[in-house]
């Protein structure tokens, strides 16, 4: 009795061990169906053999059998138009809603043909062609020009090969049909049917193009040109202008990595902003912070790249923080002095310095230090001098320092500049010199930054009541040769 009672428990528990070793991932089904049906002659009722079956979005082409059959299996749940293509019949096609295990019966019922249009021919862009336009033309022809007035069209475009169909246009008359708001680095599948004046349908060949890679450009802004603050990339000349964010929150200060292959931007998505990054076309959004950018008059401009790109600085009230650029490693490097907060920064890799700005209750209380990166040997750059001080930012070579100042001395508790002008400050002589006397009356010059390779500045230029549009511009270091870049912009990155 004792021997089957330990062979019983035995039994039991390599039972037990067998269920648990069998759980596995959920893993979300493929929802499937078939369609099943038949072709007649409408007519006579008599099945037609040999009729060619396609669908779109498209599946598998079959043919009817000797008794007019043909079954389609294992597709995707979803809509579908069933095509039946046969010699001396009209083209016939029916709308069909394919279910998950399910098979739906289709009887499509042929009309005999009595014309059957000509196959479009001389497709342009050329099939397979590269580096097409966001922009462009579809273009084909009709074999037999005597019928072309009396035909209509059908155009599908598909983007990279899948069901989604990009674009399609019904009973069309033209032979030319422009195509707007391509995707870039994409590929392009389109197909012209043909409809005759009897209700014909001719399919067309599948004709490809691709799209061109996405512009290098060196530039990035924010602008609030289309409602909302969204981030845009651009070649010197404007001419590659691309908007790379296209949300309803506010995207602002885009910073590129030194490769440029990444960008650094804030955002209030979330309701406080954080800092993201994302592909430079825009894609692969991620954020990387969990404690917000947030402090005295702080909007989400706090923040910048390690010289290496692989930490992010910014500051969260009173508190100096750098965080790694996969969102691990949050570290407390300063904290700001009593009453004050950290704002606007910048790192530098000579000496591994780093530049901050603090601010007080009122906006105008400011000042700009300097401290190692470990925030470690804090000193005062920049005392805090009537009007407002802002946005500091090192030179290519780590010497100087750019910042702004509202010579006017004006103090407003709303932050309104009446004449802020460029400064740059020598660190190791203190020597102070203004770039911003060429600058237009009644006007800003605010969020100045070095060009990659130092022999130009970057900054905005706007008017002093806050009616006018923001611009970016580009100036000699020494502020001569102003040169207006961008119109409705702001927050300039040069990289």
């Amino acid at each position: 009795m004792e021997r089957i009672s330990i062979r019983y428990l035995a039994i039991v528990l390599i039972l037990i061990l067998n269920l648990s070793s069998c759980t596995e991932d959920v893993v979300t089904p493929i929802l499937t169906g078939t369609i099943s049906g038949v072709s007649i002659n409408k007519t006579t009722n008599a099945p037609v053999e040999n009729v060619e079956i396609n669908t779109l979005p498209a599946t598998n082409e079959v043919y009817t059998n000797d008794l007019g059959e043909f079954i389609i299996e294992n597709i995707p749940i979803g809509e579908y138009t069933v095509y039946a293509n046969a010699f001396g019949f009209e083209n016939e096609n029916i709308k069909i809603n394919v279910t998950n295990n399910e098979v739906t019966d289709v009887t499509l019922k042929l009309n005999i043909a009595n014309r059957i249009a000509s196959i479009p021919i001389n497709p342009i862009p050329q099939n397979n062609a590269i580096d097409q336009a966001l922009t462009l033309n579809l273009i084909w022809s009709i074999s037999d020009q005597g019928e072309q007035e009396n035909l209509k069209y059908q155009i599908l475009l598909y983007e990279d090969d899948d069901n989604h169909i990009f674009q399609q246009v019904d009973d069309y008359t033209d032979t030319t049909l422009t195509v707007e708001d391509l995707n870039y680095n994409s590929n392009y599948f389109w197909q012209v049917n043909v409809i005759s004046s009897t209700g014909n349908i001719t399919k067309g060949d599948i004709w490809s193009f691709s799209t061109v890679v996405f512009p290098d450009n060196r530039f990035l802004f924010t602008s609030n040109r289309e409602g909302d603050y969204n981030i845009y990339s651009s070649d010197l000349e404007g001419g590659k202008l691309t908007q790379i964010t296209e949300n309803n929150d506010f995207e602002l200060k885009p910073l590129y990595s030194n490769n440029r292959d990444l960008i650094a931007y804030s955002s209030n998505a979330e309701v406080d902003y954080h800092i993201y990054l994302m592909n430079k076309d825009g894609s692969n959004s991620k954020k990387v912070t969990n404690i917000p950018i947030a402090g005295f008059h702080n909007q989400g401009i706090a923040f910048c790249w390690s010289p290496d790109n692989g930490k992010l600085l910014y500051s969260h009230y009173e508190k100096l923080y750098t965080i790694n650029r996969n969102g691990t490693g949050l570290n407390q490097i300063a904290t700001a002095p009593n009453g004050k907060h950290f704002r606007s920064s910048d790192w530098t890799s000579v000496n591994d310095k780093i530049v901050v700005e603090t601010i007080g209750s009122t906006i105008y209380e400011s000042e700009i230090y300097l401290m190692n990166s470990d925030g470690s040997d804090t000193i005062r750059l920049v005392d805090d001098l009537p009007g407002i001080i802002q946005n500091p930012s090192f030179s290519i070579d780590g010497k100087e320092v750019l910042y702004t100042q509202d010579i006017s001395g004006y103090e407003s508790a709303n932050g309104r500049q009446l004449n802020a002008h460029i400064f740059k400050i020598n660190i190791e002589t203190k020597e102070i010199t203004d770039l911003s006397n060429n600058k237009p009356n009644g006007t800003n010059d605010l969020q100045a930054r070095f060009s990659p390779d130092g022999a130009s500045i970057i900054f905005m230029n706007t008017s002093n009541d806050g009616s006018g549009l923001k611009s970016i511009w580009k100036m000699d270091t020494n502020g001569t040769n102003r040169t207006l870049l961008f119109e409705d912009a702001e927050m300039p990155n040069w990289q």
